[in-house]
């Protein structure tokens, strides 16, 4: 090939990638917005974004939580849609989430004021539902479409719910720090689906006690890097989540002898809601007991 066939050809390769670039860009930039403004499903995530996502959550885990084990992966429902409901503790749940589940696509609520400039970008393109908790339109709006992504979800959809939708550093599980909202849209979602979803409550615990630091956190310290760590969240050195065993919510009202052995859920959202946390309570337990006892 001599150099000017060489020049000629790089250049239409540099032609093709900028217009599909470009073309790309075009299609996701008005869906970026909807998504920066609230209440919108954004198109659903496939595998090459749930690829870039959980690259980016092992970055960001290792920097931000440290090591993390997960006991009870068995008991995630083998197929059915399903909606992962953790406990909501720090900024790193989404990388233990993200370590649960693995290369997984999947819908997620998040705040508005979480999907703000290229963040918008990133969470159109992984399918971040945002919510807009200033105003009750923003909160309606943001409920239906979470409704709707699961309704309309393949047979396996996938979504990531807090339902306490804030943090709760200091790790206690109160049940008035927890909306029905998750519980609704569980409900409603399985009757347009006409089929059981499931509800996989997760606990989780944070390690704060700095002599079970990792050979990394140790060095960048030790290096002058004090609060190194603090850009990325809290000072954490390690995470343990244990996986609770799911609930069923039907599309009808719920079997009695499920419900009394703790396989479904209450048609009430409010004292569905108590049965999750009672549940979540437990796992909470496991999770402080396993993490305070492994050195």
């Amino acid at each position: 090939m001599n150099p000017t066939t060489a020049t000629i050809l790089l250049a239409f390769l540099i032609l093709v990638s900028a217009q599909l670039i470009k073309s790309r860009f075009d299609y996701w930039a008005p869906h970026v917005v909807k998504v920066q403004q609230g209440g919108y499903v954004p198109p659903a995530p496939y595998f090459l974004t749930a690829l870039f996502m959980r690259f980016l959550c092992i970055i960001l885990g290792f920097l931000e939580v440290g090591p993390i084990k997960i006991l009870g992966k068995h008991r995630l429902p083998k197929k059915g849609p399903t909606i992962i409901a953790p406990f909501h503790i720090d900024a790193g749940d989404g990388s233990i989430v993200s370590a649960l589940l693995g290369v997984k696509p999947m819908y997620y609520m998040i705040r508005t004021t979480e999907v703000e400039g290229v963040r918008g970008w990133l969470g159109t393109l992984t399918g971040a539902i945002a919510v807009d908790e200033e105003s009750q339109e923003g909160r309606s709006k943001a409920f239906k479409a979470a409704i709707s992504a699961l309704t309309n979800g393949g047979p396996n959809v996938c979504m990531v719910i807090f339902p306490q939708g804030q943090l709760v550093p200091d790790q206690e599980v109160r049940r008035e720090d927890f909306k029905s909202g998750t519980m609704a849209i569980a409900k409603l979602a399985a009757r347009k689906r006409k089929e059981p979803i499931w509800i996989v409550p997760i606990g989780m615990h944070y390690r704060k006690d700095k002599s079970q630091s990792t050979l990394f956190q140790s060095l960048i310290q030790s290096l002058g890097f004090k609060y190194f760590r603090n850009h990325f969240g809290t000072q954490n050195y390690g995470a343990y989540a244990v996986v609770g065993r799911p609930f069923k919510v039907t599309p009808k009202s719920a079997d009695l002898e499920e419900l009394a052995r703790g396989l479904s859920l209450d048609d009430d959202a409010d004292k569905a809601t108590d049965a999750y946390v009672q549940r979540l309570l437990i796992l909470q337990k496991a999770a402080k007991n396993r993490s305070q006892s492994r050195k």
